[in-house]
């Protein structure tokens, strides 16, 4: 498929815009509220293309048909990354079948990530109805990172700040959680996407605190500290 457009929403962030015949028939699951894609980008190390790298869907038009990624920079280090930094309209990549978890209905969500995950939860809180209610909690490298995050749904969201060279620990992603749902999960539904530290904390609260059902909850470890994409496997 072929880049459409591409934009800055933040100084940190790349939002690349895809089109192209290949997206005809491309479907998003009704049931997925965070879907992720596979980009296969040129290779950095000669002729051929990289193997895929996943990000998170920010919006889908099927009539157009049109793609939105929103990529985080990271000062040029990350294969996908350093090409998102320099794409054009007019450059070409692959793509691979969507993917995530389902998720029941719910009439309340409690949502986290960190400045990866911000594409993910913008798409998610634009397919809440308005029945629905979200307590969102979002931690950022700086105030110039956040962004408008529109939602039929009644959300609360919170914003942290917290530089990329501090360690997962010091998030305050897991405490966010961990106090929104110290009430009973009756008619809860969680989704978080973060580094895997931090998203592995929040997965073991859901887990065994919460007990929350399979089908109530989605925690996404989307990257790790230390460690590129390509040694690095994206899971739910």
């Amino acid at each position: 498929m072929e880049v459409a457009a591409v934009s800055s929403p933040t100084p940190r962030t790349r939002s690349i815009l895809f089109g192209g015949p290949e997206l005809a028939g491309f479907t998003l699951k009704p049931d997925v509220l965070a879907p992720h894609v596979g980009l296969v980008v040129p290779s950095p190390y000669g002729s051929g293309m990289a193997p895929p790298r996943i990000y998170s869907v920010r919006r889908f038009d099927a009539a157009a048909p049109t793609l939105e990624v929103t990529i985080a920079l990271h000062g040029g280090a990350g294969i996908a990354s350093a090409w998102a930094a320099r794409a054009r309209p007019g450059d070409r990549v692959g793509i691979s079948v969507a993917g995530g978890l389902p998720m029941k209905p719910a009439s309340r969500y409690v949502v986290a990530g960190d400045h990866t995950a911000v594409g993910a939860i913008a798409h998610l809180l634009d397919r809440l109805p308005g029945t629905a209610s979200a307590e969102v909690f979002i931690e950022v490298p700086d105030p110039a990172e956040r962004q408008d995050l529109p939602s039929a749904a009644a959300t609360a969201i919170t914003w942290f700040h917290r530089d990329e060279t501090s360690p997962p620990e010091a998030s305050r992603l897991p405490e966010a959680v961990m106090a929104a749902t110290a009430a009973t999960p009756d008619g809860l539904a969680l989704w978080a996407g973060a580094e895997h530290h931090i998203a592995t904390r929040i997965r073991t609260h859901v887990r065994r605190t919460l007990r929350l059902p399979r089908e109530a909850h989605s925690v996404v470890a989307y990257w790790k500290a230390s460690a590129s994409q390509g040694s690095y496997r994206h899971y739910d």
